[in-house]
């Protein structure tokens, strides 16, 4: 694969006799979009926690942009340019949508940069019609798009996304999908997703878990005709 960004070598993580992962390899590319699902225990979610500093592995290694990041907190691997954004509320009530964002900007900007990150990075979003809200106030999906936004406060080159499709509607999908597209145009993106019509709508290549090995690794069209796929998911239509 050219221009390889991140690179794990038999990762595994074990959790007293239960191994969750066991030996997986993965590489992304420069703007890669990669969309990971797998059934409930498949090993999906340790393997981005993994990722994302917030669970040391056993044993393995991920590689960032030619670090070995194994076992760093999430803070130190946001420093080598990477946004996570986990399931996790990381937005503060009782603050504006724009004092969410710009908080998020100044830690690597001027004041002025700040500020006028806030109104663009909105606009990016499609929130900018609620900056001056306070976020408590908003729904579910509006919540959803001002983390986003905070994640990309940071300029980050890739980021990491854990099932951003939950508890959407449908509009609000639709909206989220726009945001990630145009995030993917300048960004690497690590998905984890559950919702098959939303990879569907998204992915060209996709990782699939299972016993905490990877089952798959294909473009969409692919993963979602493989008959291993369809077992491993119970017949659950793709």
């Amino acid at each position: 694969m050219r221009n390889v960004e991140v690179e794990v070598r038999g990762l595994t993580m074990q959790f007293g006799g239960v191994r969750a992962l066991d030996q997986v390899n993965f590489a992304l590319a420069r703007r890669e979009l990669r969309c990971l699902i797998g059934p409930n225990g498949a090993g999906k979610s340790t393997f981005f926690k993994c990722l994302a500093g917030l669970l040391e592995p056993t044993s393995g290694e991920i590689m960032i942009r030619g670090e070995n990041t194994t076992g760093w907190l999430p803070h130190r691997i946001a420093r080598l340019g990477v946004g996570i954004k986990t399931q996790v509320p990381s937005v503060m009530n009782g603050l504006t949508v724009r004092e969410n964002i710009w908080l998020a900007a100044k830690r690597n900007s001027t004041v002025a940069e700040a500020n006028r990150m806030a109104s663009s990075i909105a606009a990016r979003v499609l929130i900018d019609d609620v900056l001056n809200e306070q976020v408590e106030t908003l729904a579910h999906g509006k919540r959803q798009l001002v983390e986003l936004a905070i994640v990309l406060a940071g300029r980050p080159w890739l980021v990491l996304l854990d099932e951003p499709a939950a508890g959407l509607t449908a509009i609000e999908v639709d909206r989220m999908i726009d945001v990630i597209r145009d995030i993917n145009t300048d960004a690497a993106l690590i998905i984890v997703e559950h919702d098959m019509h939303f990879v569907r709508r998204i992915a060209k290549q996709v990782t699939v878990f299972h016993q905490g090995r990877v089952l798959i690794d294909e473009d969409v069209d692919q993963v979602m005709s493989n008959p291993d796929v369809r077992d491993v998911y119970l017949g659950k239509q793709l």
